[in-house]
């Protein structure tokens, strides 16, 4: 079974990935500076301070994990761009030798 590899979807998909990625980052940042400008909706009483630290905690956290997620997406993104170069060096290689052997067989 034969596999056709196409370097420019490849490319293609790449770019997208990164492209989500930074919008996702960006929009990311955005909210938690949007989120940050509410201050402390919750009170500074003892409960208040406790939903306030949980809070604060969990968004951070949360935070942490989509940006983690993202950022691999964009590497992934890299990698796919670096697999259809590849690809096509691979491929005019191979066609290069091809070349090569028929002109010293003929």
């Amino acid at each position: 079974m034969s596999r056709a590899i196409d370097p420019e979807g490849l490319r293609s998909a790449g770019t997208e990935l990164q492209d989500v990625s930074d919008r996702f980052l960006t929009e990311l940042r955005t909210f938690l500076a949007d989120l940050s400008g509410f201050g402390a909706p919750w009170g500074d009483d003892e409960i208040g301070g406790l939903i306030g630290a949980a809070v604060e905690e969990v968004t951070a956290y949360a935070a942490e994990c989509f940006g983690s997620v993202m950022e691999e997406l964009g590497v992934v993104g890299v990698d796919l761009n670096r697999m259809a170069h590849l690809h096509e060096v691979n491929e005019q290689a191979i066609a290069d030798r091809f070349t090569g052997l028929g002109r010293g067989l003929g």
